[in-house]
């Protein structure tokens, strides 16, 4: 499996921040800068990588003239790949050497000296395994099973023996053996227990001033804890002057880019990475490879022509042009009809009864046309003003006709007080009242409808 397969959730999340920073387009203003700070930052690349990063690609925007954020998205990798630290040498290659593993507790120390026993035995190397972590319960058991397995001795001492005699044990035993490869498991130490530190100081020097080669110390990083694991190692390569890093469960994390944080703040170098449980899974970190894992696949998505090269703008993507609208005319004619079913007889706020009595689900007799000020035709307000006319006229017939009866007065139908009702009146019965302040008129509530 690749490389970028087992670190496929940080470089899932990251490209789906990658995704909603180009939705916006592709144009290099300060919106894009501060989103794609912001898409570090929350990648746990940490701050002072992030700015950097992004300082140095805002500097090569401006020299090389870059057209658009594409051709930022093409420099990514570069920038974030040169921000590791090279190991100098690689400690784990060196010949002999005596290698230390610190770290707290739960990092995965314990398998981790197991796996590079039995890829350096495997390699044709003299291996040598000492077990110090004397406290943890079984951690003498699980190398031994290491060692089994890989055909590499573990030398071991009762459990809560002090951490210090075993080591020097380790070295005398490397001594005799010829071993080219010293592995030694300390026990977890927090970082923030200065006591357990002075402790942990104590089995580095005892350890170096016994052994007649290179003693380097190795700091093991659960990749999961994200910020976190960066604090642990400012700790730790504060009292121990650490060698190098190694990260473990890369391939569980969505925040891979701590490995960047760590490398590039302390100047320390990723020696391993594991991402995955099979002893194959430990491997050498290459910067270049790891980059282009979380980065190169959206530049690949963009110069294919995916989703990527055709921004589509969204409810956040800032346009401040509006086009003209190209609905269809049905479109329009349904906007219509949510507008106030009612129609405005010339000057006064008077409503038509002919309309008010119809249902106010349809159509409005007049005509939308393009222009939202011309509503109505000239043919349509005359025919309008003359069936208004002849129900006034109806209506008062029907009063006089009242008045002339001597029998009590019949209760008006429902239409008839619809339409003796104006429009202010038919809206404050349909609708919740609103405070003063709030109120507008008809008038300007038919502007609004058909804006």
């Amino acid at each position: 499996m690749a490389f970028k397969d087992k670190i496929n959730r940080s470089r899932a999340k990251f490209n789906e921040r990658m995704n909603v920073l180009f939705r916006r387009g592709p144009k290099l203003d300060e919106d894009f800068w501060d989103d794609l700070e912001e898409t570090l930052i929350l990648s746990d690349l940490g701050a002072q990588a992030t700015m950097e990063v992004i300082d140095r690609l805002r500097d090569q925007a401006t020299r090389k003239a870059l057209p658009d954020a594409y051709a930022v998205l093409d420099m990514l990798a570069d920038e974030i790949s040169g921000l590791f630290a090279e190991p100098d040498p690689d400690p784990f290659r060196m010949n002999p050497v005596c290698v230390l593993f610190v770290g707290i507790n739960g990092a995965g120390k314990t398998t981790t000296v197991g796996k590079l026993a039995n890829q350096a035995h495997a390699g044709g190397r003299k291996v040598l395994i000492g077990s110090a972590d004397t406290f943890r319960a079984a951690a003498i058991e699980q190398l031994d099973i290491w060692g089994e397995r890989s055909g590499v001795e573990v030398v071991k001492r009762e459990r809560g023996s002090d951490p210090a005699s075993v080591c020097y044990d380790v070295v005398e035993r490397a001594e005799q053996l010829g071993s080219d490869l010293v592995l030694i498991d300390t026990s977890g130490r927090l970082h923030t227990s200065d006591e357990l530190m002075r402790e942990l100081q104590k089995v580095v020097n005892v350890t170096r001033k016994r052994a007649d080669v290179d003693v380097k110390t190795v700091l093991v990083i659960d990749a999961t804890t994200g910020q976190n694991g960066l604090q642990q190692a400012r700790e730790f390569d504060k009292a121990l002057d650490l060698d190098g890093v190694i990260m473990t469960k890369l391939d569980g994390t969505a925040k891979g880019g701590i490995a960047v944080a760590v490398s590039h703040e302390l100047g320390l170098p990723i020696l391993r990475v594991g991402v995955g449980e099979g002893i194959e899974d430990l491997q050498p970190f290459e910067p270049r490879e790891y980059a282009e894992a979380l980065f190169g696949e959206m530049r690949d998505e963009v110069e294919e022509g995916g989703d990527l090269s055709t921004p589509v703008p969204d409810g956040t993507s800032g346009r401040d042009d509006i086009q003209e609208s190209e609905e269809p005319a049905s479109v329009v004619q349904e906007e219509a009809n949510e507008a106030a079913p009612t129609v405005i007889s010339g000057e006064t706020n008077e409503v038509a009864p002919s309309v008010i009595s119809s249902n106010v689900d349809e159509e409005p007799p007049s005509v939308i046309s393009s222009n939202v000020d011309e509503v109505t035709s000239a043919s349509a307000i005359s025919s309008e003003a003359n069936e208004v006319s002849e129900v006034e006229k109806s209506l008062d017939e029907a009063e006089l006709a009242d008045d002339s009866e001597d029998e009590p007065e019949a209760p008006e139908d429902e239409e008839t007080e619809v339409t003796s009702m104006t429009a202010d009146e038919w809206f404050a019965e349909t609708e919740p009242a609103a405070e003063p302040e709030e109120q507008e008129s008809f008038r300007d509530k038919m502007r609004r409808w058909f804006s």
